[in-house]
């Protein structure tokens, strides 16, 4: 069986609040990406995913945090103690990064041009005439229309969607092995946010590159994903195949998946998640959704945060209830 290209176990990240004072924000993150698999990463804000996309493009350090345990391993690579020499090998190159916002995409000073050639750099010396050519092929490949003119152009003259598949272009210029695009559909209509996905998928299926694909809408997660993995105060606690979301596990699964807005009945009510998560880095002992889980109990609240165990083949979850309570058993 062939290793995985990504290996997050137990994965912990520090921030560091002052210079005695640490806070947690990822506290055991554990799962794998294999090569070409387009994986979703969902979970409420504050649940842990963002920096779980900053550990993989190594950016932690700008934020004021550092992995403090566990393993994260990158095609064999051991990224926990990768030198910034190492990351510049990685970074643009073997790892793509798609940001959360468009608008915080493209530099507004310099034409779309300059920085696809920018990107283009990062793996070798061209000419003038081979980085226009490859600009070119980029912007078409992302299906933007006219991409001799958008090249001369700066990013004010760009929509929100055509800035962000700018940011496509350049994430892929060399053809990572893998694709961090951490909630790339971020402020953009449906229609644009439905192009993009689908814009995602056709470079997953030309460049056979894995996608790390993180977001809040499950919907969209369970419409183009391989498999799902759900964070919740900073921990994993469900990894399973997107076709089988309807049969998780785990009640905070259960919970966003039929908080969906598109399987609410004509006329019929909105099911949200009771209560607000835990605040990041004061989790109480036990599970972490224990205040808002409708079928709790005591050992739920007195034992360890359960680690992934499985719950049958490719589904793991972290639910000591996991094989009785979505059969109509809560007791």
């Amino acid at each position: 069986m062939a290793k995985p290209l990504v290996i997050f176990d137990q994965l912990r990240i520090d921030v560091r609040v002052t210079r005695s004072r640490r806070l947690r924000i990822v506290d055991s993150a554990t799962f794998n990406i294999e090569k070409g698999q387009l994986l979703g990463l969902i979970g409420e804000s504050g649940s842990g995913k963002t920096m779980l996309c900053r550990s993989l493009v190594g950016t932690l350090r700008r934020r004021g945090a550092y992995i403090e345990s566990g393993k994260l391993e990158f095609d064999g690579i051991d990224l926990v103690s990768a030198n910034e020499s190492q990351w510049r090998a990685i970074r643009g190159k073997k790892v793509g990064y798609i940001p959360q916002s468009a608008l915080a995409g493209p530099n507004p000073v310099i034409t779309i041009g300059a920085q696809l050639a920018e990107a283009i750099r990062q793996g070798g010396n061209f000419t003038d005439q081979q980085i226009k050519n490859r600009s070119i092929e980029l912007l078409e490949l992302v299906q933007i229309r006219r991409p001799e003119i958008v090249l001369q152009q700066f990013s004010y003259q760009l929509s929100g969607g055509m800035k962000q598949r700018v940011m496509i272009a350049c994430a892929i210029a060399q053809e990572p092995q893998l694709i961090v695009a951490d909630e790339p559909t971020t402020g953009l209509d449906v229609t644009v946010q439905a192009e993009i996905m689908e814009l995602l998928r056709k470079i997953r299926q030309t460049l056979n590159t894995a996608i790390i694909l993180v977001s809040h809408d499950l919907q969209l997660i369970n419409s183009i994903c391989d498999d799902v993995v759900v964070m919740h105060a900073g921990s994993t606690v469900e990894k399973l195949p997107s076709a089988m979301i309807k049969n998780a596990k785990h009640p905070y699964t259960h919970a966003l998946y039929n908080s969906r807005i598109d399987i609410v009945e004509p006329r019929g009510k909105l099911i949200t998640i009771k209560g607000q998560p835990p605040t990041v880095g004061a989790w109480p002992e036990g599970c972490r959704f224990a205040d808002r889980c409708d079928y709790v109990l005591d050992p739920c609240r007195s034992d360890k945060q359960l680690l992934l165990q499985s719950a049958n083949k490719d589904h793991l979850t972290a639910c000591i209830r996991y094989a009785e309570i979505f059969k109509g058993d809560k007791r």
